[in-house]
């Protein structure tokens, strides 16, 4: 990838053209698409006004959406798993320092590790079945994966030995040696062919290839092996190259330096003596091999010719020339090698991973974590390496004298991983554990995420309740609870939109829904969701007119228990009350003449002259008023609004009820003034 080279691109339709291929777009809200279209800037030089070609041809809306990997439920699960490996390390990060909690570091490099190796296994497994085979297309993703994910695992192995496993003054060939030998396994699978073969193995014809590429890896132990079985393994040259072989110095921790350096040049000297006295020219491939191992650069430079990648062959070169590398030294070793390369290859170009391998071995970690952002892993990467370099605390002081803040280049990483995982309708929970190490910044971005997530069903709607619930965050719960109410209400599920908004504490739509339920009861006389209204309890205060709901219900419930007294009290209070709604008044004013025209009076005449007065005071004035609202409308009449499934007139209400009031009046006042016999 060149850097300094901008992708473009155009739409490609009429009108685009017409204006140049200048585009104007906008981020489409609750989701990471972006809506782009043709676009004609207007400069200050240029008037504001149509085309000639205005409006010949359509406004064409495009919708660009960032490329991701993660559409695959197996890398959904890699992200699940590593989110829990994420969350460790935050746990252990908190706990005092000591040797336990670097291995712990350790641990936790390598979970990540295994993790990623886990998930390649199931990719090439996956890519293999016939319904991948099939999609080209699906096929494609996989393939695009395996390659991602080969080099983030490769990288951080590689990161692991040179900043994670190793001191600044030990010795680090036999770790690369072990590396390149994990990442290029071909050679070794060759290898193990040949070992099955015994004998017969010395007539194949990548019999020597093999064992070139084997010295070239430093794998000297299975190289002894194969020669071990060679038909001519009992003359004197084969002899002499296993004992040069075995006899070549290993270093081992806590072995003296100054006296494995003797060794060394006295086995150096020892090989360079027999080729030499040429006791390996009878047989001429057995004779390249010990130049391999002399580490004579004609032979190196013809075998590197074959080779796949310039850090392939490099630790196998250390093996024989710099056994004692150390970290630091790393760098001129890799400068040189790679010069050399160039002259072998002048037409080589390099690759993103071999790149970001010659800077972690040049020691050039702020270009690494630069390049590693280019990856096609939406940050996964470099998000968690970060994170992990963070708490490890093992190249602080590079970070410092780089003039980087390496908490804020954390917090700015994760936050972002954590804000893209929340606009995926599958990775959502997974960044909210991620915004949570963000703190203020990370708390606001759930906060504003959070309710623009998708709703599939209730039990989803339930954790993501519970989740800003444990956060505190009141005003995520009161938006969620909204759109559940308007959705259950769309689908006439009226109990769940009751439920709803009482939980959102929305005073208008608790009201608009108490509204419609209490509307419904004056036109059909059904009343709706009595299990929830009995339920409400206190959160009737939530709106006057869900207190009038519930009021009333209460009041419909003594009237079907035949407690007549208990409903008349409650009856005259609602009367009295100044929350009952304009277009009820008719049907609760119905709902009183049972009981004034019982003959035993249910009424007394103080509260019979009260209805009397609310009927005159606030019944007859609202229909006047609604009279003359209507009265512009041929095809309306008061009946329209104010109506009772029990009465198709509502001016039918007022003869009613002042008769009955009159009839209860007189016989209460009989009643109560009539003195009891002794």
């Amino acid at each position: 990838m060149n850097d300094d080279i901008v992708p473009q691109f155009e739409l490609g339709d009429v009108l685009a053209m017409r204006c140049g291929n200048t585009l104007t777009a906008s981020f489409v809200p609750g989701s990471s698409k972006i809506a782009m279209s043709a676009y004609r800037p207007v400069k200050w030089s240029s008037r504001d006004a149509p085309t000639d070609t205005a409006g010949e041809d359509p406004v064409l809306i495009y919708m660009a959406e960032e490329t991701t990997l993660y559409t695959e439920p197996l890398l959904r699960s890699l992200l699940a798993e590593t989110n829990a490996t994420f969350e460790t390390l935050q746990t252990l990060g908190q706990a005092p320092n000591g040797v336990l909690k670097t291995q712990e570091y350790m641990k936790i490099s390598r979970t990540y590790r295994s993790i990623i190796r886990c998930c390649l296994e199931k990719l090439k497994h996956a890519k293999k079945m016939p319904e991948v085979q099939e999609n080209e297309l699906k096929e494609q993703r996989y393939t695009e994966a395996i390659m991602t994910f080969y080099a983030i695992e490769c990288l951080w192995h590689l990161f692991e030995i040179l900043y994670m496993q190793q001191q600044h003054n030990q010795m680090i060939v036999p770790q690369l040696l072990e590396w390149t030998r994990f990442h290029y396994p071909h050679t070794e699978d060759q290898a193990t062919d040949l070992l099955l073969m015994a004998e017969e193995a010395s007539e194949c014809d990548s019999y020597w290839d093999t064992l070139k590429n084997l010295i070239m890896l430093g794998q000297l132990d299975v190289t002894r092996a194969i020669l071990s079985q060679h038909r001519k393994s009992n003359q004197a040259a084969f002899q002499a190259a296993e004992a040069i072989l075995k006899s070549m110095p290993v270093y081992q921790d806590g072995y003296a330096l100054q006296k494995f350096c003797s060794q060394w040049e006295y086995w150096q000297v020892d090989l360079e003596r027999k080729l030499a006295s040429q006791v390996f020219a009878a047989e001429p491939e057995l004779e390249v091999l010990m130049h391999l191992v002399k580490g004579n650069n004609e032979s190196w430079d013809k075998e590197l010719l074959k080779s796949q990648d310039w850090y392939e062959y490099l630790p196998g070169y250390l093996l024989y020339t710099r056994p004692t590398c150390k970290p630091f030294e790393l760098r001129i070793a890799v400068t040189n090698w790679l010069n050399r390369w160039s002259q072998l290859r002048p037409n080589w170009q390099m690759t993103q991973l071999s790149r970001m391998v010659m800077q972690l071995m040049e020691h050039d970690v702020k270009l690494f974590i630069y390049d590693a952002q280019k990856l096609n892993d939406s940050h996964w990467f470099a998000t968690h390496l970060i994170d992990l370099i963070y708490h490890t605390g093992h190249l602080k002081s590079y970070f410092e004298q780089q003039t980087i803040d390496l908490a804020a280049l954390r917090h700015s990483m994760i936050f972002e991983y954590g804000s893209y995982l929340m606009t995926s309708h599958n990775l959502w929970q997974l960044g909210i554990d991620y915004l949570d190490c963000c703190k203020h910044e990370g708390t606001a971005a759930i906060e504003l995420l959070l309710p623009r997530i998708p709703l599939r069903n209730e039990r989803q709607a339930f954790k993501i309740l519970a989740l800003a619930k444990r956060r505190g965050l009141i005003n995520v719960e009161q938006d969620i609870c909204k759109v559940l109410s308007k959705r259950a209400y769309n689908d006439q599920r009226y109990g769940s939109a009751l439920e709803w908004a009482t939980r959102s504490k929305d005073v208008l739509l608790v009201t608009a829904i108490a509204d419609f339920i209490l509307k419904h009861y004056s036109r059909t006389g059904i009343m709706l969701c009595q299990d929830v209204i009995t339920s409400i309890g206190a959160r009737m205060f939530i709106s006057p007119r869900l207190v009038f709901l519930s009021k009333y219900y209460e009041f419909y419930e003594f009237y079907r228990q035949r407690d007549f007294l208990s409903g008349a009290e409650l009856l005259i209070n609602l009367l009295a009350s100044k929350i009952t709604p304009d277009y009820f008044w008719p049907s609760l004013l119905i709902d009183a003449l049972p009981l004034l025209e019982s003959e035993d009076p249910k009424i007394f005449s103080k509260e019979t002259i009260a209805i009397l007065q609310h009927l005159e005071m606030e019944l007859v004035p609202l229909i006047e008023r609604n009279k003359l609202n209507t009265a512009k409308f041929n095809n309306q009449t008061s009946k329209t609004v104010f109506k009772d499934y029990r009465v198709e007139n509502v001016e039918e209400i007022l003869d009613l009820m002042r008769l009955a009031c009159a009839r209860n009046l007189a016989r209460a006042l009989i009643i109560e003034n009539t003195a009891p016999t002794s």
